[in-house]
């Protein structure tokens, strides 16, 4: 796992390999008043069940709290 910088993202969001997991705390996430646009919801208790769901060909970025 590599930590990314907002300027690393930045340059690849018009990649189509680029896969956002957002994986923030159900509390968290419910009361969060903005949320990333087309990002894959994957709970972190749950993460073992939805890892096939992201490709591993993508460059996937992970953001929790």
């Amino acid at each position: 796992m590599t930590k990314v910088t907002i300027e690393d993202i930045a340059d690849r969001l018009d990649d189509k390999h680029l896969t956002v997991v957002d994986s923030r705390a159900a509390k968290v996430w419910a009361e969060a008043e903005t949320k990333a646009s087309g990002a894959i919801r994957i709970p972190p208790d749950e993460a073992d069940k939805h890892i096939a769901d992201v490709s591993r060909d993508d460059y996937v970025v992970v953001y929790c709290t």
